[in-house]
């Protein structure tokens, strides 16, 4: 017979085994959670690092000299201090809300003509199965 000393350390060991398996499992799962929000993250920012890579494009500067264009941004960070308050903050807003819209306009324009050029199949043009007769 089991005393009783027994079945408690028996049932203590099992526990602390239960314990560990359930500790290794959520370190798991919280190393799983942390690479998914790493990956989200990333994702997240690249996708900002393409909308100003377009942003440079549409401005006509993907062939600009690094430097020069390095030197551009910071003088624009520097005006930028003042807050979007200053005139010259709202000037190039101004100028560049234009271009967005316009070029915006110009893509629904596009999508929209390619809609309208492309012919629905018509009844006339349904394919009808042709009878052999024997």
């Amino acid at each position: 017979m089991v005393s009783k000393v027994e079945r408690l350390q028996k049932q203590y060991t099992e526990n602390l085994e239960k314990a560990k398996i359930a500790k290794a499992e959520l370190v798991k799962l919280r190393r799983e959670q942390e690479r998914k929000d790493k990956a989200s993250a990333r994702k997240a920012r690249n996708r900002v690092l393409f909308q100003v890579g377009g942003l440079v494009e549409l401005a006509g500067l993907l062939d600009c000299d690094k430097g020069a264009l390095l030197g551009g941004l910071l003088a624009v960070a520097k005006t930028l201090e003042h807050g979007p308050e200053s005139a010259r903050f709202q000037e190039w807003k101004q100028s560049g809300d234009a271009l967005l819209a316009k070029r915006e306009a110009e893509r629904k324009s596009t999508t929209q003509k390619t809609a309208e050029t492309e012919a629905p199949v018509s009844e006339s043009a349904e394919i009808h199965p042709v009878h052999h007769q024997p």
